[in-house]
């Protein structure tokens, strides 16, 4: 628990010290005006589901986030995924997995943007324990570092579709991703 509570204030501080930065820095546009994107938060996040045979997979990934400039932006992200697997001739297994991340965005490009995301889950484990010949749960905290970049396109006055591919590069022994396995997130995002 204590680590939960470590993890969440230091993505806390690190957003509202972000801002202070971005407040105290302003940017301005080629013409030296405001950059109209700056001080705009946003809303959004992916949804998700996989169904196959005997697995199934619903996930909600909401997220917050703030454009310092029309070129950088940071926020946080929530993390819950449910998991259910039934097996024939086996005990069937259900998973609650659940985090959070802070990330940054940077875009060189207008629609283009470069991600990076330090995640934190929190995974349920089920082990086979040889002496009571039964399956036990643990739950394990798994650090992420992804990386990447994505593409976003405007479909209202306020709202953009985003596609992104990330990798984890920490690569801890107990991350779910095989090495260089590409994630891939599609969703929206609101600003207000």
């Amino acid at each position: 628990m204590k680590k939960t509570l470590m993890f969440f204030f230091f993505i806390i501080l690190c957003f509202f010290t972000s801002l202070n930065f971005a407040k105290n820095n302003s940017v301005t546009s080629p013409d030296n005006t405001a950059a109209s994107e700056a001080g705009k938060w946003y809303f959004g996040g992916n949804l998700g589901a996989n169904v196959w045979n005997d697995y199934i997979l619903i996930s909600a990934e909401p997220m917050i986030g703030y454009n310092f400039s029309s070129k950088f932006s940071s926020g946080i992200k929530a993390h819950y995924s449910f998991i259910k697997e039934n097996f024939k001739n086996r005990e069937n297994f259900t998973y609650h997995n659940f985090g959070g991340s802070l990330f940054m965005r940077y875009s060189p490009v207008p629609l283009g943007y470069l991600h990076a995301e330090f995640a934190f889950t929190n995974y349920e484990h089920h082990n086979y324990n040889q002496l009571n010949q039964k399956y036990e749960s643990e739950r394990i905290w798994v650090p992420f570092v992804l990386l990447g970049a994505g593409y976003r396109q405007p479909i209202g006055p306020n709202a953009t579709a985003y596609a992104e591919i990330l990798f984890d590069v920490l690569q801890d022994k107990n991350s779910p991703f095989k090495k260089w396995e590409p994630i891939v997130h599609v969703g929206i995002a609101v600003g207000f």
